[in-house]
């Protein structure tokens, strides 16, 4: 049996929409990294919601979630996983994102963090990582100026932005806003990001060109 000891381990953090194929691409894209994946229902009784249900989605995670609940949640997942795993770390999308930062400040618990678009960050600016982080940001979001928190976020220890000139979902490719090229940069950034962070650097095959 193989000693789970010895593998990195990303735990990835869905959007309002759950378990959809988005989040199950990205998962495959990571194992085939040679990446252990575990990626959490957060909406438990639901799946996923469809895009069309965009409204009834971001409902049910204000009204049964909630971003402080979910993180709790998630960090006592990630002290299960912690003596399992020798690395572990957390990958999260949109409000999955707001809640990898929000688990950031856990000593001794993520060996790193990566949140994409986590527009709601702006909410808990007074986060201190206690991992290394890295946040993307699209150049432009509906509700407020990624600028405005980016400058704020640039002047915290151990945390790496980058901005990109897509927009808010880039990552996502069943989405109008889907962009192959930032996708491709950001996975290959986040990718090196973990390998400077492990202590598996050989271990690990870098296959970003083959995604």
């Amino acid at each position: 049996m193989e000693d789970r000891r010895d593998r990195i381990a990303i735990l990835v953090i869905h959007e309002i929409y759950g378990l959809n194929t988005h989040i199950k691409d990205i998962c495959e894209n990571l194992k085939q990294l040679n990446y252990t994946v575990i990626s959490p229902n957060l909406l438990e009784k639901v799946e996923y919601y469809t895009y069309k249900e965009e409204n009834k989605a971001y409902l049910h995670f204000v009204n049964e979630i909630g971003f402080e609940l979910a993180a709790n949640k998630i960090k006592v997942l990630a002290r299960k996983l912690r003596s399992q795993f020798s690395e572990l770390y957390i990958l999260g999308f949109s409000v999955g994102a707001t809640i990898a930062w929000l688990c950031s400040n856990e000593f001794n618990l993520f060996n790193g963090a990566i949140g994409f678009y986590g527009s709601r960050i702006r909410d808990y600016l007074s986060v201190t990582p206690k991992c290394k982080t890295l946040l993307f940001f699209p150049e432009k979001e509906k509700s407020f100026d990624p600028n405005e928190i980016i400058k704020e976020l640039k002047e915290k220890n151990s945390t790496q932005v980058i901005k990109v000139s897509s927009k808010h979902g880039f990552m996502d490719k069943l989405t109008s806003n889907y962009n192959e090229n930032d996708f491709k940069l950001c996975f290959k950034i986040m990718n090196k990001f973990i390998l400077e962070q492990s202590n598996k650097k050989d271990q690990i095959y870098f296959k970003y060109g083959e995604i």
